[in-house]
């Protein structure tokens, strides 16, 4: 469920709120005080939906928060060049001990807060749903050109990464055309 839209009295953090991939709604202190307010990351991420999925559904440090915002930003961009579609963060923060409990990578994105995983079925959705894209080739198409300076791929669990990481990295082992 997306954040409260700012009133109109409110004109221009929520002109940036509905326009999150804009660059200028990341760098805004209001709107960041407004979706702070209301438990939110980015208009759409909530950091309760950021939240581990270990069994103390564990929030993301305070030290971390930074990159969770960062790559909450950059999926606000993503949702938008895939044509504003729905999307939920399957794989989200993860403790180092979860990680390890769920056969994560060593040094996983997910343990710095600035990765995401969604799982085949939501990208088959985006694909069926967007007038933008046509495929899973081109829903990895456009993360390539989102994330150009964070990670984009797949782990062997079938499931899109994409990460904020600050430099380029790719690993791609499904088949991408569908």
């Amino acid at each position: 469920m997306p954040c409260p839209v700012p009133p109109k009295s409110r004109p221009v953090i929520r002109r940036l709120f509905l326009a999150p991939w804009n660059p200028a709604a990341r760098t805004n202190p209001a709107l960041r005080d407004w979706l702070d307010g209301h438990g939110y990351i980015t208009p759409h991420f909530s950091w309760d939906s950021y939240r581990g999925h270990d069994p103390a559904r564990t929030q993301v440090p305070r030290g971390l928060m930074g990159n969770a915002i960062r790559l909450h930003w950059d999926l606000e961009r993503f949702r938008h060049a895939l044509g504003d579609v729905a999307m939920t963060v399957d794989g989200p923060y993860r403790t180092i001990a979860h990680n390890r409990e769920v056969g994560g990578a060593e040094g996983s994105r997910h343990t710095q807060a600035d990765g995401a995983d969604f799982f085949l079925s939501q990208v088959d959705e985006w694909v069926a749903a967007s007038p933008k894209v046509n495929t899973r080739s081109d829903v990895v198409d456009v993360a390539d050109r989102i994330f150009s300076s964070g990670g984009v791929g797949n782990e062997n669990s079938g499931t899109l990464h994409v990460d904020s990481r600050g430099y380029r990295s790719r690993f791609t082992t499904w088949t991408r055309a569908r």
